[in-house]
């Protein structure tokens, strides 16, 4: 009963957050994110968006005196492969104004300057970044994914695939960031009949898609704690 509780309340935070902040993670084939420099308020959301066909990527957050290194009690999507079918989407809560610098950690990606910043402080910018990534020999990244949520949206249905029942759902300290891990991988919800796509949604479209299904989620979530 109490982990349906905390699963709930934790997938409250992400459904009822602010400003979606939507950014392209090596979109069609480039070794960067877009934009890589944002704001962003307490209470606003990263959108990192994995597009299939485009490379196998990921997202770790970093700290500007150690770049191509995780940051402590941070975030890192783990590997989303080339292959993978429709989009991947890692969403992150915003919960301090403090700067939150990321990467790429898949080869040579951050080194080659795949990188960007939330809230850059004064006097330092994604350059400062870039130039001191291209002198580390290699990137490195957390054993498991951690500080957000994966969802995918299928390009055939656009469908919204949330990921199965949560194993853990935990509130932690880091650096800018809510963490919440999901334990599972996504599992589909419906599959295409074969019928002509339709129209590819805008990018607020499919954030919009992504807050109706968290926000199901939680009233399922709801339903479970009454009924244990």
């Amino acid at each position: 009963m109490y982990q349906s509780l905390i699963s709930v309340l934790a997938l409250a935070a992400y459904a009822n957050a602010g400003t979606p902040h939507i950014i392209d993670v090596g979109k069609q084939g480039s070794l960067s994110f877009s934009p890589n420099t944002l704001s962003a308020d307490v209470g606003d959301t990263l959108e990192f968006h994995f597009y299939s066909g485009s490379g196998g990527h990921s997202v770790v957050s970093s700290t500007l005196e150690n770049p191509c290194v995780p940051a402590p009690g941070g975030f890192f999507s783990g590997y989303q492969a080339a292959d993978t079918t429709g989009d991947t989407t890692f969403v992150v809560n915003v919960t301090s104004t403090d700067p939150i610098w990321f990467y790429c950690s898949l080869g040579s990606h951050c080194e080659s300057g795949m990188a960007g910043v939330v809230n850059p402080p004064a006097g330092a910018t994604i350059t400062n970044y870039t130039d001191a990534a291209a002198q580390v020999q290699h990137a490195s990244a957390p054993a498991s994914p951690t500080g957000g949520v994966l969802t995918s949206i299928n390009e055939a249905t656009e469908t919204t695939q949330p990921g199965g029942p949560l194993q853990t759902a935990t509130t932690t300290s880091a650096t800018g960031v809510t963490s919440v891990t999901t334990g599972v991988q996504a599992t589909p919800t419906s599959t295409s009949t074969g019928a002509t796509p339709s129209p590819t949604k805008s990018e607020s479209g499919r954030s919009n898609d992504l807050s109706v299904v968290l926000g199901l989620s939680i009233v399922v979530g709801g339903l479970v704690v009454l009924m244990a």
